[in-house]
């Protein structure tokens, strides 16, 4: 099967360069939820396919890469940041899926190795780490966020999961903007631990207070979206 999978990925892939070339193509990797055994479970794997490819079949990596789905690296344990700096030191930033598994958060059902249930992203650090990273490097592409209503949602709390996912993500691009990196660095590099969770816990509190006022509006108009 994993044979078959490269030679019919390089056999799309020279087809799509003899007809320009222009495309980005990407895997999304998935544990193996919902199927005994997925062939590309980690962003590690994914990687590793590419460079087989490109080896056996001469397929230019230029344009190829991950699409790294925040949720599934939790749902198999994984460190998402880790996962971001892989893909950044091989070039193989391709595209994001911006949501969560629910992974150590007791109040949102899931989590590592339970079930792909497609909660919004949410303020936390490993999220503003990861949009640090990308800033950095000057990934400026669409990000998705791939989420999916509950049976019990009406249509406005479906569209409200999808109003404080995109807002979360925004609120985490802002505080990274404004982390002081060399500090954190210094700190870090110094092993002074305690100065550098300050710093992250400061910028996660940041975070939440821009998503608060994207969210609710000023203090003074009411809260600009409520779902019924």
């Amino acid at each position: 099967m994993y044979q078959n999978l490269k030679e019919s990925v390089a056999g799309l892939c020279k087809y799509e360069a003899k007809k320009g070339g222009q495309l980005r193509i990407a895997f999304e990797p998935k544990p193996n939820e919902g199927h005994p055994a997925m062939l590309i479970p980690t962003v590690a794997s994914a990687i590793v396919f590419w460079r087989r490819i490109a080896e056996e079949f001469g397929v230019n990596l230029e344009n190829k890469g991950v699409n790294k789905e925040f949720g599934h690296s939790e749902m198999i344990g994984l460190d998402h940041v880790a996962d971001t700096v892989e893909e950044i030191d091989n070039g193989m930033l391709v595209h994001m899926h911006l949501n969560s598994q629910g992974y150590n958060d007791g109040i949102i059902l899931g989590g590592p190795g339970k079930y792909d249930i497609d909660h919004g992203a949410r303020v936390n650090g490993m999220n503003v780490a990861i949009a640090g990273l990308i800033q950095q490097v000057g990934y400026n592409r669409w990000k998705g966020h791939d989420m999916q209503p509950r049976a019990y949602d009406n249509t406005e709390q479906a569209i409200n999961r999808v109003i404080r996912s995109v807002l979360s993500w925004e609120a985490c691009e802002k505080a990274a903007k404004e982390l002081k990196t060399r500090d954190l660095m210094k700190a870090l590099a110094e092993r002074d631990t305690a100065t550098a969770e300050d710093m992250m816990r400061g910028a996660v509190v940041d975070a939440q207070k821009y998503f608060d006022e994207m969210y609710q509006g000023p203090k003074k108009d009411k809260i600009a979206f409520v779902p019924k």
